[in-house]
C-alpha cells in the first residue's frame, strides 16, 4: 500500500468513526501538565525510507518548488521549454520576467498566471472560430 492509500484510508475511518457515538473521554495531560483537548491537535507520524539518490531527488523538487522565484534553467524546466526559448521570450517581453544581477529570474506566480491567461485566449480563439457544418 502506498502512502496515498494509507492516507485515504485512515481518513475514512476517521470519517465512520466521527459517525458513531463516542465516550467521552478525560483531556490528556501535556508534558507541563495542562489538560488540551484531543481533537484540538493531531500528531501524525510515519516513516518513509529513502534511498539516498530518492531524498536527493525529492530535495531537489522540494527546493524547485517552494521557492517562489526561479532561475532561467529552473523556469524552462518548469516550462518545459529550452533554456534558449525562455530566454528568447523573456527578452521580448512575451513572459513576464526581470533580471537580477544581469540574470533572468522568473516568478513562479506570474508563470502560472500568463499560463492561464495563454489557455483563456486559446479558448476564446476557438469560440470565436466560423463553425464549418
Amino acid at each position: 500500500m502506498n502512502l496515498v492509500d494509507a492516507i485515504r484510508m485512515a481518513s475514512q475511518q476517521r470519517f465512520q468513526s466521527a459517525a458513531e457515538p463516542r465516550v467521552a473521554e478525560p483531556p490528556h495531560e501535556s508534558a507541563h501538565g495542562m489538560g488540551e483537548e484531543s481533537d484540538s491537535v493531531q500528531t501524525v507520524r510515519f516513516e518513509v525510507r529513502l534511498t539516498n539518490q530518492q531524498l536527493h531527488d525529492l530535495l531537489q523538487w522540494l527546493a524547485r518548488n517552494l521557492h517562489p522565484v526561479m532561475t532561467l534553467r529552473e523556469a524552462a524546466r518548469y516550462l518545459r521549454l529550452h533554456t534558449a526559448e525562455l530566454e528568447s521570450l523573456a527578452r521580448s517581453g512575451v513572459i513576464p520576467a526581470f533580471k537580477v544581477d544581469n540574470k533572468w529570474r522568473f516568478l513562479k506566480a506570474a508563470l502560472d498566471e500568463w499560463m492561464l491567461a495563454q489557455r483563456a485566449a486559446e479558448y476564446e480563439a476557438k469560440e470565436e472560430e466560423p463553425h464549418v457544418a
